[in-house]
């Protein structure tokens, strides 16, 4: 009768914490979009990479129609009350650029464990040239 009760308290501090985590990641959504909101020519691409022992990490790039990164934003690590942050060091890079850079720097790894929050830039990065390149040829067409 005990175990049950500890495993659905388990599940209530899971579920309140959920809640908190996912608030969390709206506000700050909210507040990118927000920023943007009105303009043409600018894109929002995301890229998620969970851990199951390690971190995770959840990368979002503000890219304009011309593959420029305007803003960089990563939030990685294991707690639920882990925020965004601004990554400045990509603002003004061409995605292409920011991709290579990773993919290289993967390729050097000789442990072949990437960080969470490489391979979750460089879904939003492959995302954002496959996504910009497609509307730029239905445009052309």
């Amino acid at each position: 009768m005990q175990l049950a009760i500890i495993l659905c308290a388990i599940l209530v501090v899971q579920y309140a914490l959920s809640l908190i985590q996912i608030r969390s990641y709206k506000k700050n959504i909210d507040k990118i979009v927000r920023d943007y909101k009105g303009e043409d020519g600018y894109f929002m691409f995301s890229g998620m990479q969970r851990g199951k022992f390690r971190p995770g990490a959840i990368a979002v790039l503000i890219v304009d129609q011309d593959y420029i990164v305007h803003e960089c934003h990563m939030l990685k690590g294991m707690s639920v009350f882990t925020k965004f942050k601004p990554i400045v060091s990509y603002n003004g890079q061409h995605v292409g650029e920011i991709v290579s850079d990773v993919s290289d720097s993967t390729v050097k790894n000789k442990k072949n464990k990437i960080p969470a929050f490489k391979k979750a830039l460089l879904q939003a990065g492959e995302n954002a040239l496959l996504t910009i390149s497609k509307s730029k040829i239905s445009m052309e067409s």
